[in-house]
């Protein structure tokens, strides 16, 4: 069967069709082509990929133009399959279907930890970023070769030239204000410095934030399970790895910071200005940064902080 799928050409038609009732017939046209008779098929609402859940054991993800995300979802999951210590999606069918990619995946019990978070006790916070600091140290340990795998090789030393050069435009879209885009080329530039120029690649999950982690509750405690969506991973500098975590998760929290970065294997030597500088330029350069958004989820007034303040109440793990 052809479907009278949307044509897309930039991100503003893929937005404006991203609700279309078509997608359901192309749920169900997958799920038939894989001879898989659901129940029910209902759509995620989050996400910017097409995503539906399948009688809560598969998952059906559809692939937005423009980002590579299914060339780089599908070689994350298959390094990292089996090495993290936590459940992540495995791939049973993959596709396309009229120039749309797809994977069909397990579902993952649990439910994402920013639904659960406001129920979880301080002790067990601490447990669950000091589980998930080791899970990433075990996806680090395994050297990744990004010869060998073509779509997580963003060029790593090219991707951050990039990031430098387009930052002030990308952080303006986002609304940051007229005294960071002043500062942030000097503020780029007297950082540079400070990341290796020679290192070993690693896979990068590089969007691990609280709807992408789940937690499931055992007894009467949170314990965490799963991690899902690589549709951001890439080979590069593992301390890339912090900053989703760092400024969508445990923001500002001196002990969690500190709770994950210990248990992922720095020492208490580690953790001083040097590596809080590092994390910073590695915000404001990462692929997706907001360094509004993220100042208003310290408080109202972080937006009219300076860039050495932002750095300072954002990544509060080093110093007394």
């Amino acid at each position: 069967m052809r479907l009278k799928l949307p044509v897309i050409a930039d991100s503003a038609d893929y937005e404006r069709h991203f609700h279309d009732d078509v997608w359901l017939q192309l749920g169900t046209e997958i799920c038939a082509r894989h001879n898989i008779f659901p129940l029910s098929l209902g759509r995620a609402p989050q996400g910017e990929s097409i995503i539906f859940f399948v009688d809560e054991r598969f998952v059906i993800k559809i692939y937005m133009p423009f980002r590579e995300g299914y060339a780089r979802e599908k070689a994350g999951l298959e390094f990292a399959n089996g090495i993290l210590g936590i459940e992540t999606p495995k791939i049973l069918h993959a596709g396309t279907f009229e120039d749309w990619d797809y994977l069909i995946m397990t579902q993952l019990a649990g439910v994402p930890m920013r639904e659960a978070w406001s129920s979880v006790s301080a002790r067990e916070r601490i447990e669950i970023v000091s589980h998930l600091g080791v899970a990433l140290k075990s996806l680090h340990t395994y050297a990744a070769d990004p010869l060998s795998q073509s779509a997580l090789n963003r060029d790593w030393h090219g991707f951050i030239e990039q990031q430098a050069l387009t930052c002030v435009k990308r952080q303006r879209a986002c609304g940051a204000n007229p005294e960071w885009l002043d500062s942030l080329p000097s503020y780029i530039s007297a950082r540079r410095q400070l990341l290796p120029t020679k290192f070993a690649q690693v896979l990068l999950h590089a969007d691990v934030h609280p709807l992408n982690v789940l937690l499931t509750q055992q007894g009467a405690r949170w314990q965490i399970t799963g991690l899902f969506d690589f549709a951001d991973s890439l080979c590069g500098f593992h301390e890339y790895e912090f900053v989703a975590p760092g400024v969508l998760m445990v923001q500002g929290d001196r002990e969690l910071q500190r709770a994950l970065l210990l248990a992922y294997g720095y020492s208490e030597a580690q953790l001083d200005l040097d590596l809080r500088a590092r994390l910073m330029l590695l915000t404001v350069l990462y692929e997706c940064s907001d360094l509004r958004k993220y100042a208003l989820r310290l408080a109202p007034a972080a937006i009219y902080f300076t860039l050495d303040k932002l750095e300072a109440a954002i990544w509060t793990f080093a110093g007394k």
